[in-house]
């Protein structure tokens, strides 16, 4: 029996994305691939405790300053997405322990010379209640590897994309950078799955409070000691977490960017119109266009003080 839908919202928006052609190549030249790499990378590292402006990021990416740190995520996340995105038009999802350790050795590219190698001793999370397990990482994650295609089968993308990123970040398989790891490993998966990347804020501190809190919940089997490094003890514990969380944080993190390639894809076919001019070809009041988009029947964007929207943006259930 298919699981029941977590989030109707997104399963439309993404039904409508597959209706218009999925999603468009990773690319500088591609506006909104752009747009949304540098937000990642901004928002992830922030999660760390580098923070940045946007003019600060730009400036990275643009040569102007130095920040290793800012350009090996943002060209980390661009390889492996597009990477992702031909495994998803073959219609696989392409995962081992070289895409683990390839992400990791990218983010420290020219920062530590341990990159892309698990570690071998034990390790901390500040504030977490689970404690890692402190020996055999590598074995976890040929574990979480062998779970992978199991969980994907018996899951939502959605429940599946939150139980796999917390088991991840329970493992805490590397010596530094497993936040920065995880998330981009989170993404890999899910443009593999035909969904644009997930932003999880971390601007602010009431975004990463609510983060941490969603792993907290979701490894609660983990937090009286880890169980053996295999898929049958792994996936009993990952039973006991409550993963709702975590979806939601999940899903408030992808919609974004869904609404604005929705919004580019139908843009190919002919120009957004503002809601005003729209409303006349639907024969409505612009206000009823205005509730339809507040009950997630239509999809709009904002450029500058007006909402936009096409007829094929028109959600139905």
């Amino acid at each position: 029996m298919t699981p029941p839908d977590p989030r109707p919202d997104l399963t439309r928006r993404l039904a409508k994305l597959s209706e218009l052609g999925g999603l468009p190549p990773v690319g500088v030249r591609n506006d909104e691939w752009l747009s949304m790499l540098q937000e990642e990378t901004r928002q992830s590292l922030s999660i760390e405790g580098y923070f940045a402006t946007d003019a600060q990021l730009k400036a990275v990416l643009g040569g102007r300053r130095s920040g290793p740190e800012i350009l090996n995520y943002f060209r980390a996340a661009q390889g492996l997405y597009d990477l992702a995105l031909q495994h998803w038009r073959e219609g696989e999802v392409v995962v081992n322990l070289a895409v683990i350790r390839h992400i990791h050795s990218e983010l420290f590219r020219e920062l530590d010379e341990r990159r892309g190698l698990f570690r071998s001793g034990g390790i901390q999370i500040s504030g977490a209640k689970v404690r890692p397990p402190e020996h055999d990482a590598e074995r976890y994650m040929r574990a979480w590897l062998e779970l992978l295609p199991l969980i994907l089968t018996r899951f939502t993308a959605l429940e599946a994309l939150s139980r796999l990123h917390v088991l991840f970040e329970a493992v805490h398989p590397f010596p530094d950078g497993n936040g920065r790891a995880g998330r981009i490993l989170l993404n890999y998966l899910a443009v593999s799955l035909g969904w644009p990347p997930i932003i999880i804020k971390g601007t602010e501190a009431s975004d990463r409070e609510r983060y941490y809190a969603a792993l907290e919940a979701g490894d609660k089997g983990f937090q009286g000691g880890f169980p053996a490094p295999n898929r049958a003890a792994l996936e009993r514990a990952l039973g006991e977490g409550d993963f709702g969380p975590m979806q939601e944080l999940l899903a408030d993190g992808v919609l974004p960017q869904l609404e604005v390639l929705l919004a580019a894809a139908a843009e190919t076919r002919s120009p957004l119109q503002p809601l005003r001019e729209l409303a006349k070809e639907y024969g409505v009041q612009e206000a009823t266009l205005r509730q339809w988009v507040t009950r997630g029947q239509l999809v709009a964007v904002k450029r500058g003080r007006r909402l936009y929207s096409h007829p094929l943006l028109r959600l139905r259930d």
